[in-house]
């Protein structure tokens, strides 16, 4: 029997892609108004590291880090675009976070219908500018869900077609969410079941057939890291991306035991939900709907895999950061959309078509308003400085551009310089070159077997660059040190800068709106008046320069 598909009036779907383009429009302004705002460390990390590709180097050349290379790439394809800056990054975030929502709304459409479509694609447009899930900042799960989508609606709609090159393009999709980041590795068993599922029963050949597609599409799949994994061995650095992504990611998410995973999934659902909670709730009542509506079987089977596949994302190593739940948001916003739907048709029954729908669309747009009154400061209002400190606290994303500034001047483009601290959006502000590819510490102070290792190895790789200016960040939550962590590292940089460097610069925050800089003769007299400090040291000799450990 052929599924019943959802027919809508022609002014029905215009009403809707009207609502798509406001909303898109609308979000537009918001993250264009703090487009500036200072990268943070992960921002930082993925700019260097574009900029690096951008000149002829690799990834993990210079810049060491557990993450696939995808987003790198993709951020030295933002900076090319639209420019080697923050602002540059944040207008490049624009146009994917655009392109996922119309993803979104299109997905939604050929499961739900124009109407829950366009709930859908509002709903996540507002959903993924939520600072509480560091919204308007580019995270690779920004890169993630975008490939995801695009790879679902190709899915979805080769099932019609059922032709092969089709579901070779989803694969390519889903792949190419996967090199973004490991954690979309979650929606490649559901493509792969959908791909099985195939498409109408009625169209269906043999289990050989059902073999054949599954088969193109994990060769989809397979082909952007394979292609990757080519490329970085040719270029020398497949035993560096091996041993960080694959050896040491694994001890990675082996650090937090699963007796502790129940109560970080509700902290972190907490938080990322603290302005949006209506919008989640609204989720839950949808997927009930989903089921209990009379909703047609593939809308059912996909946005309920989607859904189980979407929260595995987010549970690699057990963290639940923020800005994972990223990877919720689609589903989310499409359950949000099938529970506009479902309390149409609902109250259809009883109802005017005009009241249904009226009612319909005033029960998201209650979360909606609730979650732009909760969050119109920091929405509308709030400059981007201010927005900074209020999301990152003390971390000195807005002093590194000074730093960065300082250092740019009195070097040249050959010239190292080093951070000593988990703050790389340095390197990319200054222009400069690494003198080591540790541009993190906390992988250094984490109880995890390869530490003292990597520790030896940054020292090795300082000492030998003898960069020409250094920075020692002395922020809590550039290292995330704990109890058991070895903190040889910081015992060497201490004799290191007070052998071999003189200190030149110092940025003192000493409250969320006053950070006090001194430079050059200024330091040797100046008094702390906190913790927060971030160091300049400037090397006294070209000669080489090493300490005892």
């Amino acid at each position: 029997m052929r599924e019943r598909k959802t027919i809508e009036p022609d002014s029905s779907a215009r009403w809707a892609l009207l609502a798509v383009a406001a909303a898109i429009v609308f979000v537009a302004i918001l993250r264009l108004r703090v487009a500036d705002i200072p990268l943070e460390r992960d921002e930082g990390e993925y700019a260097y590291a574009g900029r690096l590709i951008l000149e002829g180097v690799p990834p993990y050349g210079l810049a060491y880090n557990m993450k696939f290379p995808g987003t790198y790439y993709a951020y030295a394809l933002i900076l090319a675009l639209f420019g080697r800056t923050a602002w540059g990054i944040h207008a490049g975030l624009l146009v994917v976070n655009a392109a996922t929502i119309v993803l979104v709304f299109a997905v939604g459409r050929r499961l739900l219908g124009a109407f829950a479509g366009s709930v859908a694609a509002v709903a996540f447009a507002l959903l993924s500018i939520d600072r509480w899930v560091f919204g308007i900042f580019a995270h690779a799960t920004h890169f993630v869900v975008l490939a995801a989508m695009a790879g679902l609606l190709v899915l979805l709609r080769a099932r019609d077609r059922g032709r092969n090159s089709i579901w070779f393009g989803s694969g390519i999709l889903f792949g190419l969410a996967v090199l973004m980041k490991q954690h979309a590795v979650f929606f490649l068993p559901l493509g792969a079941a959908l791909v099985a599922w195939g498409g109408n029963r009625e169209s269906r050949r043999s289990t050989r057939s059902d073999a054949l597609r599954v088969g193109v599409f994990a060769l989809g799949a397979l082909l952007p890291l394979a292609g990757v994994v080519s490329l970085l061995a040719a270029q020398g650095v497949l035993d560096r991306f091996w041993f960080w992504t694959f050896q040491y990611a694994r001890a990675y998410v082996s650090e937090v035991p699963l007796s502790k995973a129940f109560g970080y999934l509700a902290e972190g659902f907490l938080f990322a939900s603290t302005a949006n909670l209506g919008f989640w709730v609204l989720g839950a009542f949808g997927l009930a709907g989903l089921w209990l509506t009379p909703w047609g079987r593939t809308a059912r089977v996909v946005l309920t895999g989607l859904l189980a596949a979407s929260f595995l994302a987010i549970c690699p190593g057990l963290y639940f950061r923020g800005h994972y739940f990223i990877l919720l948001l689609p589903v989310v916003a499409l359950l949000v959309g099938a529970a506009a739907g479902s309390l149409r048709q609902l109250l259809a029954r009883t109802l005017s078509g005009g009241v249904a729908l009226a009612l319909a669309v005033a029960v998201p747009a209650a979360a909606a308003a609730t979650f732009l009154v909760t969050e119109r400061e920091v929405l509308f209002s709030m400059d981007t400085r201010t927005l900074s400190r209020t999301i990152y606290g003390s971390s000195p994303f807005i002093e590194a551009q000074q730093i960065a500034a300082y250092i740019k001047e009195r070097t040249t483009a050959s010239d190292r310089i080093a951070v000593v601290g988990s703050e790389p959006e340095i390197y990319f502000y200054a222009d400069r070159k690494a003198a080591t590819g540790y541009i993190y510490t906390y992988a250094l102070m984490e109880p995890q077997p390869y530490a003292k290792r990597m520790q030896d190895e940054m020292i090795r790789e300082i000492e030998s660059a003898h960069p020409q200016y250094l920075v020692f960040s002395w922020i809590k939550d550039s290292w995330l040190a704990q109890k058991e962590s070895d903190q040889g590292i910081i015992t060497w940089g201490r004799r290191y800068v007070r052998q071999c460097y003189e200190p030149v610069g110092v940025a003192d925050i000493r409250s969320e709106d006053d950070t006090r800089f001194a430079w050059d003769e200024d330091v040797r007299s100046y008094v702390a008046a906190s913790e927060n400090l971030v160091y300049t040291f400037r090397r006294i000799s070209d000669a080489p320069c090493t300490v005892p450990r």
